[in-house]
């Protein structure tokens, strides 16, 4: 191999290894090492080779005993060596800002390299609970601030607002659970961040409402925010600036922070990249004026890139938003409602994506536990679920509550490809719930939707599959064709058909066969 090119890998090796220790060294290549391999650690002391750095910054490559030919790093020219940086430079930005300073301490040559490219390289300074940020503002250029808090303390406050100082030069600004002093915060986000791509506050306690001037009214280059537990309600005027927007977060609004649905659509609305959505609620009062609700408008504004929905309220809020909303690429959806007496999602199938995506979702899901009811609807790809929670108590408050979702559900392409419908307990269960009385109604209601399943089943306490058995039990005649009627397997542990001994479930096996619909029980 060419002896330049061999030094060039090397050097390669010997960055990488002393960005990836916790203190800047220098360390051992053997000349003889072969080309294709890179020595490890040990084995490079056990050789005792050094790259021995001069007060100039050349450097020679040596072994013990010997000297190599004059082959050094400082040969090599710097749009080489800027090449390496590079290319040993780890990707992720916060690892990538953790890192640079070890190569600019290395010589006075390599600093006057990795400072004349900052873009290429994309340094910039990483603003921490442990970052003594004044110092290091007046030491460094004046590169991209990026901003990380996750607790506080006298000196962690004295950081975040000195970097808050220079907000022409923050690039990102993450300040997760904690709580500072929000009125000093808000009063210096008052200004505009022309650079900054990434706000994140996930704030605790009482917050005051953000005013309409915060960021000055403008974010061009923002790409992700994320707000939880923070009320903004003149965001949309703010997003307006914000086209370039891919992930958009909205979590915990309190009652203070309230959005109606028309003014949150008209936000989104002109977001073409928005890709990830998320909107959940604090409190199931806020939901719209049933006085001042209006008609769905007879055009829907078009997400071409949202792929991925995350809503926590209340179902007339979701409806009136998914009315005047169509996303043809969504595909991950997960809804949780507060508990309610009455469900509305009827909008919902018209706005999320369109077959054949959806209709490759096969398998439905519904599991019971002690305060909620989880349904989903996924098919064998992963990250492709349609979920609903609901927060409820009791076997037969959930049962009711998702049977009403799926027959506004039913007919339409969501739950007309389901074949494979699981129903699950958790162990979490106390029997006082499991002894619920139920109207054995609400399990033949939950199960008329799905008109295309063929297997069904139930793993549920004895307590449990007695209702569903006798739900099933009742059906005769034409009736057993009317539920479930593509349904060729049936698993309900417990009840295992024997011969031609008489059960609980026989009834409605006679009832098929008779049908030329046979049901296998296993």
């Amino acid at each position: 191999m060419n002896p330049r090119n061999t030094l060039i890998k090397r050097t390669r090796k010997l960055i990488s290894h002393l960005l990836s220790s916790s203190q800047s060294r220098t360390t051992d290549i053997p000349h003889h090492s072969p080309s294709n391999t890179s020595p490890s650690e040990s084995e490079i002391h056990n050789i005792g080779e050094r790259i021995v750095c001069s007060q100039e910054g050349s450097s020679v490559i040596r072994g013990r005993g010997q000297i190599s030919p004059r082959v050094t790093i400082c040969s090599l020219p710097d749009d080489v060596l800027l090449d390496i940086f590079e290319f040993c430079l780890p990707d992720p930005v916060l690892d990538r800002a953790r890192t640079w300073p070890k190569l600019v301490h290395v010589c006075q040559r390599w600093r006057y390299i990795v400072f004349a490219s900052p873009l290429r390289l994309d340094l910039c300074i990483l603003c921490t609970e442990s970052t003594p940020v004044r110092k290091i503002l007046d030491i460094w250029p004046p590169l991209p601030i990026e901003i990380r808090s996750s607790f506080i303390s006298p000196r962690v406050e004295d950081n975040i607002f000195a970097a808050l100082e220079h907000p022409n030069r923050v690039r990102s600004i993450l300040i997760g659970g904690i709580t500072i002093p929000l009125e000093r915060f808000v009063a210096v986000m008052q200004e505009p961040f022309p650079e900054m791509d990434l706000l994140y506050l996930q704030i605790e306690g009482t917050v005051p409402t953000l005013p309409d001037t915060f960021l000055g009214r403008s974010a061009p280059r923002l790409r992700s925010l994320h707000l939880t537990h923070v009320p903004f309600p003149t965001l949309p005027r703010l997003l307006l600036s914000s086209n370039d927007l891919v992930d958009l977060h909205l979590l915990q609004i309190p009652h203070s922070g309230y959005m109606p649905p028309e003014a949150m659509a008209t936000c989104i609305s002109a977001l073409t990249s928005l890709t990830k959505l998320s909107i959940g609620f604090e409190s199931p009062a806020s939901r719209p004026d049933p006085i001042t609700r209006r008609p769905p408008p007879l055009i829907r504004a078009v997400l071409p890139a949202l792929t991925k929905f995350h809503f926590h309220g209340v179902s007339e809020y979701l409806e009136d938003l998914m009315a005047q909303i169509d996303a043809p690429l969504l595909h991950a959806v997960r809804i949780t409602f507060f508990n309610q007496l009455v469900f509305s999602i009827q909008q919902l199938p018209q706005s999320i994506g369109h077959p054949p995506t959806i209709m490759e979702r096969n398998i439905a899901n519904i599991f019971t536990y002690m305060d909620r009811v989880v349904m989903t609807f996924s098919s064998r790809r992963p990250y492709d679920d349609l979920s609903f929670q609901i927060s409820c108590r009791g076997v037969d408050w959930q049962v009711s509550s998702v049977a009403q979702l799926c027959n506004q559900l039913s007919g339409s392409f969501i739950t007309s490809s389901i074949e494979i419908l699981n129903i699950h307990e958790s162990s979490g269960m106390s029997p006082s719930t499991l002894e619920d009385i139920m109207d054995e109604a609400q399990w033949l209601e939950l199960f008329h939707p799905f008109t295309a399943v063929r297997s069904l089943n139930v793993s549920i306490s004895q307590a449990m599959q007695s209702h569903v058995v006798s739900a099933l039990r009742g059906l005769s005649g034409e009736l057993a064709l009317q539920v479930l009627p593509a349904l060729e397997e049936l698993c309900v542990p417990g009840y295992q058909e024997s011969g031609s001994e008489r059960h609980d479930m026989w009834p409605f096996i006679i009832a098929r066969r008779s049908s030329d619909h046979p049901v296998v029980v296993i």
